[in-house]
């Protein structure tokens, strides 16, 4: 069957230098061409792989449509679409219009591999709901600690064999677990919480499960072995790395547990480096390709580089425990990457495209894995346009092509594909990812053998440990420093907010343009058009924010407090909630890239449990705290401590008592509240702020706002009497709208214009509480809430004060 392919003959010169994925992709292996050379004739696109991408994008499209369909409705899909495919099958065979019979035989099994896929979740699982029983729980990945303790996907079995896929919530109490651990506890599964439906289904789950004092099983099965060494590197890694342990057991195990709990993880994103220390293809296939060209350069034989690139990616495999996301990632390197190094003469397109269609059709909640996307993207750009990128940059002087132009050509390949889908997901742009990728490409590639070596050292030879880890220590730290210092730079990364499927939309136009403008352009116009780009980014990220209006916004994040006060280009962050995509979203949303302080009104975690996203997407210059948390010795305040000194250094943390001020543009923060510590840090000791607006600049405040944090109405009580409060303009209600946050006297007295609640839809709380909300309104005051607005901006003039909302509520 014939692909698409331009059947213009190659310029003079180019013969035989076909691009990865073309025809010839088996005569030279994807990173192993000549830099300096000029553009490869534009590759074919093999009908296989038009098949398995039309496949993914319907089986995606319709597994999310099924989510929220009954069984039935599955079953219908699934028969419906494996009629189409026989027909579509047939005519196809017939070899009349085969491309288009092959994009729409894609299509039909799409939809049959969805509506299998959910009739069999659905079928699996309903009958369980419910019933009460022992369950023995094995884990599928790493448990992560979460708000209310930790939480893991997992098999959950029965004695008599029934066998189903779930979210087990494992209690705060849980310790570290990780995949392939084995449970066992009585109880019943539940139906997923409606908030958390769209979510759990993406994951192929449509139970939850609460292991209540679970019971820990010796480890079983073939895989136990393997298990067994994966604990023990992590331990080993752990115990030898110091302060790069993270990074060691993220790189050759992939666990980010510790990497996680240190904050270098939110580093890795600020950088764009993220996929460095994830368990996808981009991760395989840098250190695949670069190794590959290394040995190349060293002219090792092709056997031995097949070889040692199978040996390094089977290590990672053993090391990482065999996880389902890891074996997706090495068998689209290995056919991709790996098999055209042997001399196969199969395309490593069509071997893509194999590779995707066996695990959308084995799993099709795959289909919308962002672990699936991340791996296929990364292999898909790096076979189809690395060699591409690498002619553009051809006029550099020879010296750069090995350091320079290979990295970089082949992470822009990687990152045409995935980086809008990443800062979909994510909800941040790494501004400084083009530049931080070349940098660390060739650290990380040597971080990461290194940290595979020791990891199978410490297994194999547990008493060499210590030297083999120190070593690998010893390779990690220039890639920890550079990652270090690039996060901090001012706008390395911006918090941006747009749906993930526009985002996929704009990586396959983005493809689609570059293959019909092939080769063009050169490095003339890159340089013109990136010079372009960072001036526009410039011109939003620096001046227009001295635009902006007098402004109180509430952000949307969940369960937690999060507020905005700016004016004349400055401005200020109360709270951060405790969400960290849910706060990128709305700094995104709102525009917000920096801040001049963030004030913290107390250590609890749905008020200040993010404020390390800011050091990647918007820092702050200081963090603002009550006085008393300064000194306060409880493990709240610990923590609340070393959060702000990572983020604004030990010199940028602030103690506000009441008398202290902030000034933010025409408003003015002053604190209220509390005169000392009386409840080691909790709800009435928040840090409470009233803000007075001078909208005219006559000296006289126009409006004013009141932030409560979580105190309750003791507390503001006593901040209204002392301050002589007649009323104020806004009010943030205290702790999202509890009972005890008002009562009826202090409502009247306050008699705010508009009440902000920010609380999270169908919270465990139920705030706000309905007392409260009839408080409030008998108060006369329009009342704000995020889990039925969303966004919520205030903006003051000297006569009016508008009000926008994320959406009507």
């Amino acid at each position: 069957m014939r692909g698409v392919a331009n059947r213009k003959a190659p310029k003079p010169g180019t013969a035989g230098r076909e691009a990865p994925g073309s025809g010839a992709a088996g005569r030279r292996a994807p990173g192993s061409g000549t830099a300096g050379c000029e553009a490869p004739p534009k590759p074919s696109v093999p009908p296989l792989l038009l098949a398995a991408l039309a496949l993914w994008a319907a089986c995606a499209g319709a597994y999310t449509l099924l989510g929220a369909l009954p069984k039935a409705a599955a079953g219908v899909f699934g028969l419906g679409g494996a009629a189409l495919s026989i027909v579509c099958g047939a005519l196809l065979a017939r070899r009349r219009q085969a491309l288009a019979w092959c994009v729409l035989l894609g299509l039909c099994l799409g939809v049959c591999c969805a509506g299998c896929g959910a009739y069999a979740m659905r079928a699996a699982s309903e009958p369980l709901v419910g019933s009460a029983r022992p369950w023995t729980f094995t884990l599928i990945e790493d448990a992560r600690p979460g708000s209310f303790g930790a939480q893991a996907l997992a098999w959950a079995q029965d004695a008599a064999g029934a066998r189903v896929k779930v979210r087990l919530m494992l209690g705060e109490d849980a310790g570290t677990l990780l995949g392939g651990s084995r449970l066992e506890a009585p109880y019943a599964l539940e139906d997923v919480p409606e908030e958390r439906q769209t979510f759990l289904w993406g994951e192929g789950v449509c139970v939850t499960a609460r292991a209540r004092s679970p019971h820990l099983l010796e480890d079983a099965g073939p895989l136990a072995p393997v298990r067994a060494l994966r604990a023990q590197a992590i331990e080993a890694l752990g115990a030898y790395g110091g302060a790069q342990a993270g990074i060691l057991q993220a790189l050759a195990c992939g666990y980010r547990g510790t990497v996680r709990e240190t904050g270098a993880y939110g580093r890795y994103q600020a950088a764009g480096l993220a996929h460095l220390v994830a368990v996808s293809g981009a991760h395989l296939a840098l250190v695949v390709v670069l190794l590959g060209w290394v040995l190349g350069a060293l002219r090792v034989p092709r056997p031995a580089r097949l070889a040692l690139n199978a040996g390094v990616v089977g290590a990672y495999l053993v090391l990482a425990g065999v996880p389902l996301s890891a074996v997706r990632a090495a068998a689209m390197v290995l056919l991709a990457l790996v098999a055209p190094a042997a001399g196969r003469r199969a395309s490593s397109l069509n071997a893509l495209a194999v590779s995707i269609m066996a695990f959308v059709a084995l799993d099709p909640s795959a289909s919308v894995s962002a672990s699936l996307f991340l791996s296929a993207g990364s292999v898909f750009g790096i076979v189809l346009f690395s060699g591409l990128f690498r002619s553009w940059l051809a006029p550099l002087p020879r010296a750069l092509q090995g350091p320079i132009v290979q990295p970089l050509a082949l992470t822009a390949a990687s990152n045409l594909v995935t980086q809008p889908f990443s800062a979909a997901l994510f909800a941040q742009l790494p501004l400084v990812g083009p530049v931080a990728n070349v940098l660390a490409a060739p650290l990380f590639a040597l971080g990461c053998v290194a940290s595979l070596i020791a990891g199978v050292v410490s297994c194999a030879v547990p008493a060499a440990a210590p030297v083999a880890v120190g070593a690998a220590r010893a390779a990690c730290l220039p890639l920890e420093a550079l990652v270090a210092h690039l996060a901090r730079l001012p706008y390395a990364c911006i918090a941006v907010d747009f749906p993930v499927a526009p985002a996929v939309a704009l990586s396959a136009a983005a493809c689609a343009a570059l293959w019909l403008v092939w080769p063009q352009p050169r490095l003339r116009t890159l340089a013109t058009g990136s010079g372009a780009l960072a001036a526009a980014l410039a011109l939003v990220l620096m001046v227009a924010p001295t635009f902006r209006g007098d402004e109180i916004i509430m952000l949307d994040v969940g369960q937690g407090d999060a507020f905005i006060v700016r004016s004349g280009g400055a401005s200020v962050l109360v709270d951060t909630g405790n969400q960290d995509v849910l706060l990128r979203r709305a700094l995104g949303r709102n525009g917000a890239f920096g801040f001049d302080a963030l004030i913290v009104s107390h250590a609890d975690d749905d008020h200040c449990g993010s404020m390390e996203v800011l050091e990647g997407v918007a820092h702050a210059r200081r963090v603002c705290v009550a006085a008393g948390a300064l000194t306060c010795p409880c493990a709240s305040c610990e923590r609340l401590r070393r959060q702000a000194a990572s983020l604004a250094g030990a010199q940028g943390i602030c103690g506000m008592e009441p008398g202290d001020t902030l000034t933010v543009g025409r408003f003015t923060l002053k604190a209220v509240w509390p005169h000392a510590f009386a409840d080691e840090g909790g709800n009435a000791d928040s840090l409470c702020v009233l803000a007075s607006l001078d909208a005219d600049g006559d000296g006289a405040a126009d409006w004013t706002a009141l932030f409560c944090g979580d105190a309750e109405s003791a507390q503001v009580e006593r901040i209204v009497a002392e301050q002589g409060l007649r009323g104020v303009d806004v009010l943030k209600v205290g702790h999202h709208g509890a009972r005890v946050a008002l009562t009826d006297e202090l409502a009247a007295s306050l008699g705010p214009r508009v009440a902000l609640i920010s609380c999270g839809a169908h919270n465990r709380y139920g705030h706000p509480n309905a007392e409260t909300l009839a408080r409030l309104e008998a108060a006369g005051a329009r009342i704000l809430r995020t889990d039925q607005t969303g966004d919520a901006r205030l903006s003051f003039a000297k006569g009016s004060l508008s009000i926008t909302t994320e959406r009507s509520g």
